[in-house]
């Protein structure tokens, strides 16, 4: 197996005499053929690297089978040191200072060159981790900031391929600076980098997102740390492949401390417990994913993405529409901004659809909702690295901005409704008293899907905790609403009641007994139906997961209310 790849690059001056030094060092890390030409001279000596002293700026080489060569001939010669490898060509132009025979070496030392001639990039040799090679890798976009983790894919001199979450890649932009890149090896070996991004990408059908890095700011050092990852790298997919032969031998670098460890074993990934309509969610998740990484990075937009689960999530409230309600509580891996666009457009478009004077709106009603809140995303930087946790004054009006800037990325965007682009992405924010954002528009302006959509965004935004404070509880939520007539319309605010009633599915429900339960369905008069009993705050306390319907309700008392699910440490699936 191929585990290397060569660019085919234009020949490049250097003239960056610290950068110089350090790649002089690393030769004898690498496989290179070393030889000297004098002056214009087309005949080449083959010699050996003997060392370069840093604070002299000298370097040392050695030249064998030089009979033919006089030392006092040498002296105060311009000389070239060719280094040939596999996927580079490097000349360094120096200058001769001493010579000194001994037999027949010559022992040369010569100026730090002061210039470097190369037909390629020295990070174009590009080594492919194999499977089972595990490396992890995190990566640090702003300080004091939680690492994204992910994996290395592959690595090179100049920087590396990581696979990192989809779900993680949402402020990733190409050409953003990172401030730590840190690859930890089987061995427990650390290197740690500054970086660029180059590219973000999709990798494939799958749930990860492909991140290209480029190496910033490293010291001769780290290049020397490089060269030998690099080469232990390769060296170990050589060995597990057995293409080396008898003559291959493990790398330590992949080598485990934990005991039991083994190259060779194929490691059985625990297949997940998702159910049909998780993974129909799951699927939506990487699209919006897929579409935000194309906004962040300028790229053309991928409306097919916005079109296909717009018309999944309508097909499944039509034949599954409560559980599909339940589903969109079981996605707790995914960011907070993918759960609240999912459950705003999924409301939207249930209570759209029930609605007959607007219900043929309801595909171009749910794309809209689904990006509504990507420009929050748009907008992390260095002083705003979050949007999840508590904000100050400052980051909180900062991302207040998020509608002008989606609305400007959107702007070629055919595919999107520009009612819906203007109701539900530009008015959701809006209040019937003036006092929402970003324009501050009034009751008269604001059309009936407007008022419906921030009736629907306000409910969902409440009843989830953040960082500054915790969820409410639906009737908590409502409540809120229903005594705010000003601001909020109460007519959808009744209608949206009627929708979910007083126990939403999803809720997290209270019995006499001691059970807490998850709603699982709904009857007709919005009564708990169906419920999944997950534990029991009696003396032991133990943890359950029974499904139970309304016959079997008896055993577990009379309904008490709701409860808030994160002073249990429960998620609904």
């Amino acid at each position: 197996m191929d585990t290397s790849e060569a660019e085919v690059l234009p020949r490049i001056e250097i003239r960056d005499t610290e950068h110089i030094a350090g790649i002089i060092d690393t030769l004898g890390y690498h496989t290179h053929a070393l030889s000297i030409s004098l002056g214009e001279s087309p005949i080449c000596y083959p010699v050996t690297l003997g060392g370069l002293n840093h604070e002299r700026r000298i370097l040392s080489l050695a030249l064998l089978d030089a009979q033919a060569l006089e030392a006092s001939g040498i002296v105060d010669q311009s000389l070239t040191l060719n280094a040939e490898g596999d996927t580079e060509t490097l000349r360094f132009d120096a200058m001769a200072l001493e010579v000194v025979r001994k037999n027949d070496l010559l022992e040369i030392q010569c100026s730090l060159p002061q210039a470097l001639h190369t037909t390629s990039k020295r990070s174009s040799k590009r080594v492919r981790l194999l499977k089972g090679m595990q490396v992890r890798a995190g990566l640090t976009l702003y300080e004091d900031q939680p690492p994204i983790t992910g994996r290395l894919r592959n690595i090179s001199i100049g920087g590396a391929l990581l696979e990192i979450p989809l779900a993680a890649s949402a402020s990733l932009k190409t050409d953003e600076a990172i401030a730590r890149l840190e690859l930890s090896f089987p061995n427990d070996e650390i290197f740690s980098s500054m970086g660029r991004i180059r590219h973000v990408n999709p990798a494939g059908r799958s749930h990860y997102a492909a991140v290209g890095v480029v190496f910033t700011g490293t010291e001769r050092a780290h290049e020397q740390r490089l060269m030998y990852m690099v080469n232990e790298t390769e060296r170990e997919a050589v060995y597990r492949t057995g293409s080396g032969g008898r003559m291959s031998f493990p790398s330590p670098l992949y080598t485990s401390r934990e005991p039991g460890d083994r190259r060779h074993t194929k490691r059985q990934r625990k297949k997940g417990q998702a159910t049909p309509m998780v993974d129909a969610l799951l699927e939506v998740a990487r699209q919006l994913h897929i579409f935000l990484l194309a906004l962040q990075n300028q790229r053309p937009l991928p409306a097919h993405c916005l079109l296909d689960s717009a018309d999944t999530l309508l097909t499944l409230l039509n034949q599954q529409r409560q559980n599909l309600f339940y589903a969109l509580h079981c996605l707790h891996r995914q960011p907070g901004w993918i759960q609240h666009s999912l459950n705003v457009a999924v409301r939207l478009g249930d209570l759209i659809s029930a609605e007959p004077e607007y219900a043929t709106q309801a595909r171009d009603a749910v794309m809209a909702a689904l990006v509504h809140d990507m420009g929050k995303l748009m907008l992390v930087d260095n002083t705003l690295p979050s949007i999840e946790g508590q904000l100050d004054t400052h980051q909180r009006h900062y991302l207040r901005s998020h509608v002008d800037v989606l609305l400007s990325a959107l702007e070629g965007l055919d595919r999107l409704s520009p009612s819906m682009r203007h109701d539900v992405i530009q008015c959701i924010n809006e209040r019937l008293d003036g006092s929402g954002y970003p324009q501050g528009r009034e009751e008269a302006v604001l059309s009936p899907i407007a008022r419906m959509a921030a009736v629907i965004d306000t409910v969902d935004a409440m009843t989830r905790t953040r960082g500054d404070r915790r969820g409410k509880t639906a009737v908590e939520a409502y409540r809120y609403l229903y005594h705010r007539p000003g601001r909020f319309d109460k007519h959808w605010v009744t209608r949206y009641i009627q929708r979910h009633g007083f126990y939403p599915i999803g809720s997290l429900v209270k019995f006499s007994s001691g059970y807490l339960a998850w709603v699982m369905e709904l009857d007709d008069s919005g009564q708990p139906r169906r419920v999944r009993v997950v534990r029991y705050l009696g003396r032991d306390g133990r943890t359950m997961n029974d499904i139970l319907s309304r016959v079997d309700f008896a055993q577990l008392g009379t309904l008490e209310g709701l409860m808030r699910p994160e002073g249990f440490g429960l998620t609904p699936y």
